[in-house]
């Protein structure tokens, strides 16, 4: 079966705006694992990645037109899903061709989303299972109400199976189909989220186990893990055959298993991997001996979710750590040699003025290679969006908007504006970025011309924020 997958729904420049040079720019990594199962099964698999292209619909019917397809899979994203909506009519009005959406978006608003009658069939959850039995049932015929995850329209009825389980051994998934891709150099994190190109993603875990309310998780709160050796054997693979010189695994939670992260570190170094990465994870499960495991292995950059320098604050958003842990992980951090991230949001449900204050006062007293000052989002499917309400002025609607450069906020808290935090969000970046300590430590960094590249991106972008 000729199958083609459409990534994205609208380009990087109109997701960034003004600061798309800064913006994240990775490749589409679920629907490579997608392709990557319907390639096992003996299917043509032809992918197209519009947000690092921005290709437009003649394009993209030109594509469709070139290729054949018999099925096309859209990836759909909540920023972005009225976009994914209008592309989807523009294909149907060219052509007949069914079309099956997945990603987020489908699965924590499937309610509202399965109305739209452009998509011929939804998956809910993870796909890998569900698409391989939504084709074969294509190929032969047969019924597709036996197909959990699936929602699909059947003589103008919509018809919704029940949901599929999650898969409990992630080692049975076929490595990712990075082949797909055109040019992986075009690929990379935010400029403070690499040092080296290609700069490719990894998923080494699904889950979390924590309850965050601000969260809302595709892959549920139990944690799945892929094998240590799994995960050597793709880092291998991502450095030999497909050039990565940098890794990003972007787990929730990467380091939950220290045994494992161990036996990851122990066989990087064993086969002499000489590429570094970077990771996310939870502030709890980092020792000395382990961060020094990671410092040999290649890491230099861990990823921190602090959120809040308010210990109420923490509390009430369900974070299980309190200032003085996260502080005391910080400085293990920083003193094992590897650099700490830290992601902070400015509007929690129960921020006020003051310790919207505390989080940036926080920030500054750690030793942290940089800081992010986000303002909150309400995703579908979190406890925050059922409660916000209740702390200050929602507008869902807003919830549609592009991206970064719509500037426009769905929740606001109780003594706020938007004109505020968006000021004080760049108050904050202000103050940590041009300190003299944090400008000295950040040019200490530099040791290659792709780092010179990536601070003088960084710079321009600074003084449009001015």
């Amino acid at each position: 079966m000729r199958i083609l997958l459409i990534s994205g729904s609208v380009s990087g420049r109109i997701r960034y705006g003004k600061l798309d040079d800064v913006g994240s720019y990775m490749p589409p990594y679920g629907l490579l694992c997608i392709a990557a199962v319907l390639e096992r099964a003996g299917h043509h698999v032809e992918l197209i990645d519009t947000e690092i292209h921005g290709c437009d619909d003649d394009e993209i019917l030109s594509r469709i037109d070139s290729c054949r397809p018999e099925l096309i899979g859209m990836s759909v994203f909540t920023i972005g899903s009225r976009e994914a909506i209008a592309r989807a009519a523009a294909i149907k009005r060219h052509c007949s061709i069914p079309i099956v959406a997945g990603g987020p978006h489908t699965f924590v608003d499937i309610d509202n989303f399965t109305r739209q009658h452009e998509f011929d069939y939804f998956i809910a959850g993870e796909g890998e299972r569900t698409i391989i039995e939504l084709t074969t049932a294509l190929q032969t015929g047969d019924s597709l109400s036996n197909i959990p995850g699936l929602i699909y329209r059947q003589n103008g009825r919509l018809f919704k199976n029940p949901p599929r389980q999650l898969i409990e051994d992630i080692d049975e998934l076929p490595f990712p189909s990075f082949h797909l891709l055109n040019d992986l150099h075009e690929y990379h994190p935010s400029p403070l989220g690499y040092r080296k190109r290609p700069c490719l993603p990894f998923v080494s875990s699904r889950g979390c186990p924590f309850g965050c309310v601000f969260c809302s998780s595709l892959w549920g709160k139990r944690w799945r893990s892929h094998s240590a050796d799994y995960v050597i054997n793709a880092v291998e693979r991502l450095s030999k055959i497909f050039g990565a010189r940098e890794i990003w695994f972007c787990d929730d939670t990467f380091g939950l298993d220290g045994e494992r992260l161990r036996r990851i570190c122990s066989g990087i170094i064993r086969k002499g991997l000489d590429m570094s990465w970077t990771c996310m994870t939870n502030v709890h499960n980092l020792d000395g001996p382990t961060l020094g495991m990671m410092k040999k292995a290649g890491c230099w950059q861990i990823q921190l979710g602090l959120e809040s320098g308010n210990n109420d604050v923490l509390k009430s958003i369900g974070k299980p750590a309190t200032v003085e842990v996260i502080r005391n992980q910080v400085e293990l951090i920083s003193k094992s040699g590897i650099s700490p991230r830290g992601y902070f949001i400015l509007d929690n449900l129960t921020d006020t003025q003051d310790t919207l204050e505390d989080t940036i006062s926080f920030a500054l007293s750690l030793p942290l290679y940089s800081a992010d000052f986000h303002l909150l989002q309400l995703p579908l499917g979190s406890k925050a969006r059922e409660i916000a309400h209740e702390y200050g002025t929602v507008d869902p609607s807003l919830d549609l908007l592009t991206g970064y450069s719509s500037r426009r906020l769905s929740f606001v808290p109780n003594g706020m504006s938007e004109k505020y935090l968006f000021e004080m969000q760049r108050r904050a970046h202000r103050r940590f970025f041009l300190r003299p300590s944090q400008i000295c430590r950040m040019l200490h960094e530099v040791d290659s011309l792709e780092d010179v590249r990536r601070f003088y991106l960084l710079f321009k972008a600074f003084m449009k924020t001015l």
